[in-house]
């Protein structure tokens, strides 16, 4: 209940005149070389995005981690035009990890989103190694501004 709340409270945090909303389903993530635990690449998930006038991004979703166990997330971030590209960062919550006994773990990313069409843009998404925490892991999503 609380990690819902959570959520609800962090996509409500990004607010502007006139925001787009996106659909976002996350693709696949390369992880580090681990003999700690086994990682899966194959993290399918999907999660709903608002991103205001000036870039300020919020979103939430629910995804197959890197342990394969069903998980949620939520986070907020800010992007800059980079030419055609958006570069930025988020700070975001995740669940169902060792770390925390499988409670809320903090983490923070770099995000490169690149347009491929009208509506579609592909995310990458950098999360830095912490030791007994987090892997360096690429991820892969696209998303669709369907308002």
């Amino acid at each position: 209940m609380r990690f819902l709340l959570l959520i609800l409270c962090l996509v409500a945090a990004a607010t502007a005149a006139e925001p787009t909303w996106h659909l976002s389903l996350q693709l696949y993530s390369l992880h580090e070389h681990t003999t700690q635990n086994e990682l899966t690449n194959n993290t399918p998930g999907l999660g709903l995005m608002r991103v205001t006038e000036n870039n300020w991004i919020a979103g939430a979703g629910i995804f197959r981690n890197s342990l394969a166990r069903t998980a949620g997330y939520a986070y907020l971030g800010k992007e800059w035009p980079v030419g055609k590209v958006l570069v930025g960062s988020i700070a975001s919550v995740t669940h169902h990890y060792n770390f925390n006994d499988g409670g809320l773990v903090p983490l923070g990313g770099v995000l490169v989103t690149v347009p491929l069409a009208d509506r579609w843009a592909l995310d990458l998404i950098g999360i830095p190694r912490i030791s007994g925490y987090t892997y360096n892991t690429l991820h892969f999503a696209v998303r669709w501004q369907f308002k």
